[in-house]
């Protein structure tokens, strides 16, 4: 098993390799405990690097696989958003993402 000391030997933890180790320990912790702690895992294992961004691949390995209708012609356009969030919902919106970060720029849909 990979341990922190370990893995302090190396000088740099790629993310998908640490994104792995988090899944791993997920996975360890849901087999023994039935649950795990996902804030907990990722903060007491992110090795002095950021948190975010765990998953991500550059355009060009992805690009591919993101052409299709489904994503180039969306079924919900934008003029339908503001009947799906109603009521002030678009201030629950974390703006640090990009499908948050367009709802909440773009005022004219309110």
């Amino acid at each position: 098993m990979i341990t922190e000391l370990a893995l302090n030997n190396f000088h740099k933890i790629s993310r998908q390799v640490r994104t792995a180790i988090w899944l791993y320990k997920m996975l360890l912790d849901i087999k023994q405990q039935g649950q795990f702690d996902y804030q907990f895992i990722i903060d007491s294992l992110s090795y002095n690097t950021k948190n975010d961004k765990a998953f991500a691949a550059s355009g060009t390995m992805t690009n591919k696989f993101m052409r299709c209708d489904r994503l180039t012609t969306p079924r919900i356009k934008k003029d339908e958003i503001k009947n799906i969030i109603l009521g002030g919902g678009q201030h629950l919106l974390s703006p640090e993402r990009r499908f948050d970060a367009i709802i909440c720029n773009s005022p004219e849909l309110f």
